[in-house]
């Protein structure tokens, strides 16, 4: 774990913040070298990467506040300390879907053709991300006493620290860090797969919109699966049996079938 690249009594750089700026400019240059690659207008997709960011933050921050109500409720404030960690894909996801239609509305561009486009950058930038909450020390996985298990300190997040205090899993004044399932590095190498799928699929795909359902499936299936090893408060979870993360991947899964299967009928049509 290292939240801060640097950290000095008048500047911090946080490493969660270096990350999502690194992974934002890997996906940017993924994408315009495939933009150029089908000819499409690089600049226009540019400025839809900016609208679609934007979405993002909104998006995944809101998602985690609600999750987390029962603390940013009594710490309004602590709720645009974004920089700290706190985002959750699946708001963002929504956000940044939301962003993007909104600048392809405005520019006359084509959903399939441009979602293609995005597909593999998305998968990498997500990667690297992961990449950042494990710096972070954020959306690690359940408590083990596998060997793969690793320590985060956990004062500095107080929704984890709170509610470890109310379970009785730690005690006041004790070490704050348990050994958990780094589920962020897992993640990783799942979505840096799933960009590898992508890349060698990309001058095969059947039509347009291929590559981004197939997308939307591996990570709704990667999702989902994680979940299951990821570090939850209560009022995450639906059912009592699986989290609303998981719901949404499952959503996700059935999209991309439906899709897939469309596609391909009117393909050979």
């Amino acid at each position: 774990m290292c939240r801060y690249l640097i950290h000095t009594r008048g500047f911090s750089l946080p490493t969660y913040g270096v990350m999502m700026v690194v992974a934002y400019f890997a996906a940017l240059y993924v994408i315009l070298r495939e933009a150029r690659r089908v000819k499409l207008d690089p600049s226009k997709l540019e400025s839809l990467t900016l609208w679609i960011l934007v979405g993002i933050i909104i998006g995944a921050r809101v998602w985690y506040v609600i999750e987390m109500w029962d603390y940013y409720s009594q710490n309004v404030g602590a709720i645009f300390r974004v920089w700290e960690g706190g985002l959750v894909f699946y708001g963002g996801f929504i956000g940044g879907f939301v962003g993007g239609l909104l600048y392809l509305k405005v520019s006359k561009l084509q959903f399939g053709k441009v979602a293609d486009v995005f597909a593999p950058g998305l998968a990498l930038a997500i990667g690297i991300g992961r990449i950042g909450c494990f710096l972070n020390g954020c959306c690690f996985g359940k408590v083990t006493s596998s060997w793969i298990g690793v320590e985060f300190p956990r004062r500095w997040n107080p929704p984890v620290y709170e509610t470890h205090l109310r379970n009785g899993w730690i005690r006041p004044g004790a070490p704050h860090s348990l050994p958990v399932i780094p589920t962020q590095i897992i993640s990783t190498i799942d979505l840096l797969l799933i960009f590898g799928i992508l890349l060698f699929l990309r001058k095969r795909k059947p039509f347009d919109g291929f590559l981004f359902y197939l997308f939307l499936g591996l990570y709704g299936l990667h999702r989902f699966i994680i979940d299951f090893f990821r570090y939850y408060e209560g009022n995450a979870l639906i059912l009592e049996y699986i989290t609303l993360s998981q719901a949404f991947s499952i959503a996700l899964m059935i999209i991309s079938v439906v899709f897939i299967i469309r596609g391909l009928k009117k393909t050979k049509i």
